[in-house]
């Protein structure tokens, strides 16, 4: 019995054979055999900025650009002929990504805009995370201004290409922030696969959802497909989306840090 397509957007963090506690890391087996499973689907790999409805494309993502993406998914994308989108957070670029909070004090690095650089000229969509990978919705007006704006220059200025796509820090997002988003040149806007309605907005939004550690073959078909398990796998999302947004918290008052 075959599924329809509900979901055609994936979001990885990390892809790397280096152990850590929590979820977030694939490891490169893993995401080889996801990638390639996607092929024999008879999915093309897209960029979000390209990205079709009509046509059966998948779009890869991987938020906040860490050096392991360079390292261990692009090969394996190059693979299957298949593009993706990585989010940049524009002050930890070559940087130790400090902004995050680590159980183990245990800290990896962000691609540098050589790498970066490197992505791009193969077909990869560089997108805008932010500066400083911080909650926006918390921010004053001038602040997310800045977020926003700055980060965009600094890509376009080191990649030489327009950045469309933005994709907030921990799916945080209101209707508010929507407005700056497209004030600041932004027309696609990457986010968690949404338990309501979308509100109405200017730009495109790009539903997506997480592939963690623990995803089995059905699980992760889940994440496409509006199998039983579907129901599941996007109330997983929401849920680790306010994990996620709990480690900030807990980091908050700390000096926000961008040294190597």
């Amino acid at each position: 019995m075959s599924f329809p397509v509900y979901n055609r957007g994936l979001v990885y963090h990390k892809v790397s054979e280096q152990f850590e506690w929590g979820v977030t890391t694939t490891t490169p087996q893993q995401f080889r055999t996801q990638m390639l499973e996607l092929r024999r689907l008879g999915f093309s790999f897209s960029r979000i900025k390209d990205y079709d409805p009509s046509l059966n494309q998948i779009l890869i993502t991987f938020d906040d650009g860490y050096s392991c993406i360079n390292e261990y998914a692009a090969p394996v994308l190059d693979e299957v002929g298949g593009l993706a989108t990585v989010f940049a957070i524009t002050d930890y670029v070559g940087k130790k990504n400090s902004w995050d909070y680590f159980p183990e004090s245990k800290q990896v690095s962000h691609m540098n805009w050589s790498e970066l650089r490197s992505l791009h000229e193969k077909g990869w969509e560089i997108g805008s995370h932010g500066k400083t990978h911080r909650r926006l919705i918390a921010m004053d007006h001038k602040k997310i201004k800045d977020e926003l704006v700055s980060s965009k220059k600094h890509i376009e200025d080191q990649l030489g290409s327009e950045v469309t796509t933005f994709c907030p820090p921990f799916n945080a997002w209101n209707s508010d922030l929507l407005i700056q988003i497209e004030e600041a040149g932004y027309t696609k806007v990457a986010i968690s696969y949404p338990l309501n309605g979308l509100p109405k907005w200017g730009g495109s939004f790009i539903p997506r959802l997480g592939v963690y550690l623990h995803d089995s073959k059905p699980l992760f078909l889940a994440k496409l497909f509006a199998n039983p398990l579907a129901p599941l796998e996007i109330l997983q999302q929401q849920l680790i989306n306010i994990a996620g947004d709990g480690k900030i918290l807990e980091n908050w008052l700390k000096p926000l840090k961008t040294s190597s």
